[in-house]
């Protein structure tokens, strides 16, 4: 039998994590026929060998080298035979009747072309998406909220209002969802091709749904498709302060390589607004939390590690920035 649904996942360095959403995956797919493809982009914890032991089933591609997201993603796609494919981070952890409701979904609603899952933290707090995607004005309205949280009794009188956030009580069409957790029609990718491979990891999955979007199809966040998000649990809290804690991309720590792919997006899909406006509402952000981490140290609200490794990610992307 053919399978229904083609299943990807890109590892790096999260043997255990992965381990437990494969597990995941073969407990909670039911009668649903799966393939499962794992892309090790060089993780030197062991992970290959554990996928090669405990999921023989499992289609295992190795790089020698890391190859990003979008590369490694799209060297597997071409084997798929599904008619739908699921992208899953290696820390998601599926949860019963997710699968299911997926497909459901997509066969009573022929227009929707992408499907984002219901995330949440294992402490049970939503891991809420963003509605809109990057812009001056959005970027500004944001950076005001935040701003206005940290005056006297502005959190008090508007709580933990993000304008960039919505409703995630149910399903709902969106602009676009996280590849952490998102299910996309076959018809798809035929029709507007696989990731972009501009993208090394970040915003690669808004630029899909974008594309997607301006192709015809419509994007929800699937309320009753439910994931456990164990997001940076791969990293000790003891950790703090070392440099390769953060993902490092060519030299980059995350948060700048983030930024740099950030732009490629707003270049890709500039609407009219002023990508320079964008960085200076960038730049003015980062540096007021420069000075915040400057201050936190000094009333020891922050300890000398813990301040060393936010101040050089800070600065790592300003400088991301100003190169982007």
């Amino acid at each position: 039998m053919a399978p229904c649904i083609s299943i990807f996942i890109v590892n790096y360095n999260t043997c255990t994590l992965l381990e437990q959403c494969l597990r995941s995956i073969f407990d909670t797919k039911g009668d649903l026929a799966v393939e499962v493809f794992v892309a090790d982009n060089n993780s030197t914890d062991g992970s290959p060998e554990m996928v090669k032991t405990r999921f023989p089933e499992v289609s295992l591609t190795i790089y020698s080298q890391n190859m990003g997201y979008t590369k490694a993603i799209n060297g597997m796609l071409p084997l798929a035979k599904g008619e739908y494919s699921l992208f899953l981070h290696p820390d998601l952890e599926i949860l019963p009747n997710t699968l299911n409701r997926f497909v459901e979904f997509f066969e009573c609603h022929t227009h929707a072309g992408i499907l984002g899952g219901n995330l949440y933290y294992p402490d049970g707090t939503p891991n809420p998406c963003e509605i809109l995607f990057p812009g001056f004005r959005n970027d500004l309205l944001c950076l005001g909220a935040r701003l206005f949280k940290k005056l006297p009794g502005g959190r008090k009188f508007i709580g933990d209002y993000n304008p960039m956030e919505w409703s995630h009580k149910s399903t709902s069409q969106v602009n676009w969802v996280w590849n952490a957790c998102m299910m996309v029609r076959k018809d798809v990718f035929e029709q507007i091709g696989y990731f972009d491979e501009q993208f090394f990891v970040w915003y690669a999955d808004w630029d899909l749904c974008k594309r997607s979007a301006d192709a015809g199809w419509s994007t929800y966040y699937l309320h009753p498709a439910k994931a456990i998000h164990h997001e940076r649990q791969s990293f000790a809290k003891e950790d703090i302060g070392r440099e390769d804690v953060f993902y490092k991309v060519d030299g980059w720590y995350s948060v700048s390589a983030m930024m740099r792919d950030r732009y490629v997006f707003l270049r890709k899909h500039n609407t009219g607004e002023s990508i320079y406006g964008v960085k200076i509402v960038n730049v003015v952000e980062n540096s007021l939390r420069l000075w915040l981490i400057i201050v936190g140290f000094l009333f020891r609200k922050a300890t000398y590690k813990e301040a060393t490794f936010q101040l050089k990610a800070c600065l790592q992307t300003i400088h991301a920035i100003f190169k982007g």
